[in-house]
């Protein structure tokens, strides 16, 4: 029997691991008349263990591994980001992220960014640190070695979604209302913070000798110098540059809006979620938005979406990478669940028996097998799994008492092919006695005569 294991997290703070056990499928056999019809197979009867304690204030709202797979990351609405054991959910080792900036604390300002409105919207973890970010802008990076170690970046407000590439982790691309996505080398961020410091330093150590100068002579004060802007080559860079915006602060790529609608307005940006298609390039990226389209970016092309579509009536909530690089899987608002041709656009199918908005979806590959699965929770309370064939077949379903907000794929436990010795000789016996019934069969078919036709019979009875 094998089994996949699945770790989920709700809205009270409860982290699920739900074990899924695929019972061996027994074949039935063909029903004769005056005989009692076979019972069904049983189906697969799913455990579900639960750890920690109700508490809304702990709701989670992302969950991932680290890359090693030796911890499961959680985020939660205090703040807190916990390193659990995935044996027994013991926390590990936990950080405390800054919902708020800084900044906005120190003016006092009320009703402007509230703890409560604040979200994680990124989360991702490897061997060496934690990253996140939450829907204000702030991008966090936790060392796990070096908790004193904590970096913190601004990559703009009102952020919806931030994903770092599987492979390349210093590569990480933001979207959000009103940002573009926008993709950041985190390297050169790092450089840049750290390179403005030296210079400041220089810059007032000549500032002190001016007004000493300055102080000494007052008649020669020099003359105050041109602004960039005044000159001509600036102007001239200016007006070359002015629908362009210059790519700075560690930006790879910063996507460009689309053009203006059939009235020659504006179109509002508003994406919702992201994803990298493949984790062995950096160059396309699939982003779906608030007003239900899926565009895919090419930074090898041009800034605005190489392919952009409108799918469904309804707001993209969550998005997920399909078989492969050519396919993405997302839901809507509603009850719908579509995978999506990323070189077309078109849509490929829809994933159903979903009562519920799907507020996470991932894909996963059984070991033994080369067939894709999804695996889905839902504000339904449920946990899916489908098939990714042409059927899209759901094959299991379990509830869950709480409303689910995020899903991460555990380990896969492969059947174990017992051979027992009754087993082996009761195959033996009966390979044996297939050989004997061949046997006797022949032996029966020589022993039998060889039939007269029936115009020979007549002929000699005729002759006679």
């Amino acid at each position: 029997m094998s089994s996949q294991r699945f770790y989920t997290g709700d809205e009270q703070g409860l982290v699920k691991v739900v074990t899924i056990t695929e019972l061996p499928v027994v074949k039935v056999k063909r029903v004769r008349r005056n005989q009692p019809t076979p019972e069904p197979p049983a189906k697969p009867v799913p455990t579900i263990e639960t750890w920690g304690v109700p508490d809304r204030n702990k709701a989670v709202q992302l969950m991932c591994w680290d890359h090693e797979k030796n911890h499961l990351v959680v985020a939660r609405k205090n703040g807190v980001i916990e390193l659990l054991d995935p044996k027994d959910g013991t926390p590990v080792k936990d950080f405390k992220q800054e919902l708020v900036p800084q900044e906005i604390q120190n003016t006092g300002i009320k009703g402007v960014v509230k703890k409560e409105d604040t979200v994680f919207v990124g989360l991702f973890a490897n061997s060496e640190s934690v990253i996140t970010c939450t829907n204000t802008g702030l991008l966090t990076v936790h060392s796990i070695q070096d908790p004193s170690a904590t970096k913190t970046l601004e990559v703009g407000k009102d952020i919806c979604r931030m994903r770092v590439h599987p492979r390349e982790h210093h590569v990480v691309a933001t979207a959000g209302k009103e940002q573009e996505m926008t993709i950041w080398d985190l390297k050169q961020l790092f450089k840049e913070e750290e390179t403005p410091a030296v210079e400041e330093t220089t810059t007032k150590g000549k500032k002190k000798n001016g007004k000493n100068t300055a102080s000494s002579s007052k008649s020669k004060a020099p003359a105050p110098a041109p602004t960039p802007a005044s000159t001509p080559a600036a102007e001239k860079g200016a007006a070359r540059y002015k629908s362009k915006e210059i790519l700075g602060n560690g930006q790879i790529f910063k996507a460009k809006n689309v053009k203006n609608d059939h009235l020659d307005l504006r179109v509002p940006v508003w994406n919702t979620d992201l994803v990298f298609l493949s984790q062995f390039d950096l160059t396309r990226v699939a982003v779906g938005t608030k007003h239900h389209q899926i565009r895919v970016y090419d930074t090898k092309g041009a800034r605005r979406p190489a392919v952009d579509v409108e799918v469904g009536d309804m707001p993209v909530v969550a998005m997920t990478n399909g078989k492969d690089a050519s396919e993405v899987v997302f839901s809507d608002t509603v009850t719908n669940v579509y995978s999506v041709d990323t070189l077309t656009g078109a849509i490929i199918g829809q994933y159903k028996g979903f009562t519920g908005v799907a507020t996470s979806l991932s894909t996963f590959r059984f070991e033994d097998t080369d067939t894709m699965h999804l695996v889905t929770v839902a504000l339904d309370r449920c946990l899916r799994v489908h098939d990714m064939t042409k059927s899209r077949k759901l094959l299991h379903k379990v509830y869950l008492k709480q409303r689910m907000t995020a899903v991460v794929v555990g380990e896969f436990t492969p059947a174990e092919i017992a051979e027992d010795e009754e087993e082996t000789t009761s195959n033996n016996k009966r390979a044996k006695g297939g050989e004997d019934d061949e046997e006797n069969d022949d032996d029966l078919w020589e022993s039998m005569g060889k039939l007269e036709d029936k115009k020979s019979k007549k002929r000699k009875a005729v002759k006679e």
